[in-house]
């Protein structure tokens, strides 16, 4: 073999061996990324997950107000942080009186008013996990009661 052809060799052998290197620092820092993506993405859904107690409480909540012939609000708990709210005009019925219509809760959060297909609306300051857990327990709810209503 000659001199030449063992540089050339050599020369070949190098530049494989530079873009391997290359490739696999890309995919490196690629693999730390998502590594540091997840993390966070676990200790976030940790911060926001809702708990068992939560749910329990949540439980507690709709029996008692289910038990007091479905009140149009949600009693609040003390741990709950109570917003403050701007007020909202009354409606003016149509017969020209004063009444004002709605109620709002114990620690003053949003006013629960009926919706259109019956259901309480849920208060403003409730996460979206357990405001989908809300109107899930409510529609069960619903289902339970026309189910005795019929039997």
């Amino acid at each position: 073999m000659s001199l030449e052809g063992l540089r050339a060799w050599i020369g070949e052998v190098e530049r494989k061996l530079g873009m391997r290197t290359r490739v696999f620092l890309v995919l490196s820092v690629i693999a730390l990324g998502g590594a540091g993506a997840a993390i966070y993405l676990a200790i976030d859904a940790r911060e926001s997950s809702v708990s068992e107690s939560d749910v329990q409480a949540l439980q507690e909540r709709l029996e008692t107000q289910i038990a007091a012939g479905g009140a149009g609000t949600i009693p609040t708990t003390p741990e709950e942080p109570a917003e403050p709210e701007t007020p909202e005009p009354a409606p003016q019925p149509e017969g020209g009186g004063t009444g004002k219509t709605g109620s709002t809760g114990a620690a003053g959060d949003a006013s629960a008013e009926e919706g259109a297909n019956g259901a309480a609306a849920v208060p403003n300051n409730v996460s979206p996990k357990l405001r989908r857990l809300l109107e899930q327990t409510k529609k069960k709810a619903d289902q339970l009661e026309a189910e005795e209503a019929g039997n």
